[in-house]
């Protein structure tokens, strides 16, 4: 009997202990959303070629504040998404509605800022080779 009340309490605390630790699980990761780039080429209305480009976060919904794209002749360029929310692998513009950016070769730049569909906000800087 001695035995009996000396094990009870240890097995009590024991089964408590186990019941706090798994109602402590942590919550996924909201993880840093990853974007892919892409780009058209569109003629514009006052002649020559212009860009439209498109991203799409392929791992996390989110919801945009901003992109600043930086071209290749180091111009710097803000499009303002007045907090729209994407899906996950939903492709959206960066830039207004019939607009485009002057056609420049080489290495474009964008920094994507935001926040994830957790809510976890975001800046991510993405790169996309323009040739021809």
């Amino acid at each position: 009997m001695k035995k009996l009340s000396r094990i009870a309490p240890f097995g009590i605390l024991l089964v408590a202990l186990l019941i706090i630790i798994g109602s402590c699980k942590k919550k996924a990761d909201d993880p840093v959303p990853t974007f892919t780039i892409t780009a058209d080429s569109v003629n514009l209305q006052g002649g020559g070629k212009g860009l439209q480009f498109f991203a799409k976060c392929t791992n996390n919904g989110v919801t945009m504040s901003n992109v600043t794209i930086t071209n290749p002749a180091s111009g710097i360029i803000v499009h303002v998404f007045k907090g729209a929310s994407y899906a996950e692998n939903a492709i959206f513009p960066m830039q207004a509605t019939n607009e485009a950016y002057e056609k420049k070769t080489g290495t474009w730049k964008f920094n994507l800022t935001g926040s994830s569909s957790g809510g976890t906000a975001f800046a991510v800087d993405a790169t996309l080779a323009v040739i021809k």
